[in-house]
């Protein structure tokens, strides 16, 4: 297990999971365009190479990384729509204001602050009310006859990424179970997108996501395996 956590941290690790994801990106860029560059095709990649750097950097670079989050966030926000699907859409807009506030707020390295309960209140007023818009004109926007698995899976998205920040930055382990969740659920709806012909580009960001849930697969053997 030693030699698990320590090849996890290493910058080895971190070299291998950039370089694999930006294969991945590159590969799922060319299948999808099939030959046409669209407008999506474009924000598509460069959504995805901003999203993994943000998350390689997250717990390095507080300012550099923040600031990146944010021009990510504008790409994720953009390129979900063009998906159809109003939840990630939704998570976009709540992660752009989330790395706005850490781009004035933080350092240039990252300092953990403690949460407060009103945080706690805001965060779950924000996921509910968010979940119950979803719920009612979400659908407007997923694509034509989405089955009903695809429209509650949409807001579930966003509810759990709200209270999965909200318990990461408390430090709380069990917030990195949600984003692997969120992972899971993602995988899926971007796979029905690509499947269905609705967007093509959605193949782009199913490689970026995988990305993601392995790093989240990653953060909860360190954090379980190896916390105090």
């Amino acid at each position: 297990m030693k030699k698990v956590h320590s090849l996890l941290n290493s910058k080895q690790w971190d070299i291998g999971w950039i370089s694999l994801g930006i294969i991945l990106v590159i590969i799922s860029t060319i299948i999808s365009s099939n030959g046409n560059i669209t407008l999506t095709t474009v924000t598509s990649f460069l959504g995805s190479i901003i999203g993994m750097t943000v998350v390689l950097l997250a717990n390095q670079s507080g300012k550099f990384a923040t600031g990146l989050g944010v021009v990510g966030a504008l790409f994720d926000t953009f390129n979900n729509y063009m998906f159809g699907l109003s939840g990630m859409m939704f998570v976009g807009i709540y992660a752009f204001f989330i790395y706005l506030k850490g781009f004035f707020s933080l350092g240039k390295q990252i300092a953990v602050t403690k949460v407060t309960k009103s945080n706690l209140i805001v965060s779950l007023c924000i996921a509910v009310a968010g979940g119950i818009l979803l719920l009612t004109y979400g659908s407007t926007i997923l694509p034509n006859n989405a089955p009903q698995w695809v429209i509650y899976c949409n807001a579930l998205v966003f509810i759990i990424q709200v209270v999965s920040q909200y318990l990461m930055v408390e430090g709380k382990a069990i917030g990195w179970v949600g984003f692997t969740v969120i992972n899971v659920i993602n995988l899926c709806l971007q796979s029905y997108v690509y499947i269905s012909g609705a967007n093509p580009a959605a193949l782009v960001y199913l490689a970026m996501t995988f990305m993601f849930l392995l790093n989240s697969v990653k953060a909860l053997v360190l954090w379980y395996g190896f916390g105090e």
